[in-house]
């Protein structure tokens, strides 16, 4: 494991519409496919499994990490290096949770491509690669057609910028959207 990342360096603040009753949450393993340690914020969506994987592709639904898999709450042996107690996790079956993408909430986002430029109303969309850790479920409004922008029907999209891109109140820039689930054309 390596060590966990400062609080608010990963992961999402949703600004708007989070927590609700009808807040919709999702809740699995990460897939052994994913060779790389996922920082909170990522996107992932369910394989065949059952179990989460990077990005989005197709008609796959994103779902927006709240916890990264090297988080003590997800990854955590209960036990010292010399076997005594420290503290059981959470999650202890390694269980990842996230907020799926049909929700109605505004997210800011740390996980995004910051070489980019964002406009209000820009498509995003999120790399499906389980062993790239610099693309990885990142967030980003470049579309599959060489580098030209999401399009729709033909790239999967899994947000629309609101703000766009600024630096939070820690420091730390982040990307703020609403999530959307539109699917991009069958492969």
């Amino acid at each position: 494991m390596v060590a966990p990342s400062l609080m608010f360096e990963h992961g999402i603040d949703v600004a708007k519409g989070w927590f609700h009753p009808a807040a919709l949450d999702f809740s699995t393993k990460l897939s052994a496919n994913v060779t790389f340690e996922v920082a909170r914020g990522r996107v992932v969506h369910l394989n065949s499994a059952g179990e989460f994987e990077m990005g989005i592709g197709a008609t796959d639904m994103a779902i927006f990490l709240l916890n990264g898999s090297d988080d003590f709450d997800v990854s955590n042996p209960g036990t010292t290096p010399s076997g005594l107690f420290m503290h059981q996790s959470i999650a202890p079956a390694g269980f990842m949770s996230g907020i799926v993408a049909t929700g109605s909430y505004e997210i800011e986002d740390t996980e995004f491509d910051d070489t980019l430029s964002y406009a209000p109303g820009d498509l995003l969309t999120a790399t499906a690669d389980n062993t790239t850790e610099a693309t990885g479920g990142v967030l980003t409004n470049a579309g599959s057609g060489g580098g030209g922008d999401v399009e729709q029907f033909a790239d999967p999209a899994c947000g629309v910028v609101s703000r766009g891109r600024f630096v939070n109140a820690h420091g730390v820039p982040v990307l703020a959207f609403w999530p959307i689930y539109l699917p991009g054309a069958y492969a």
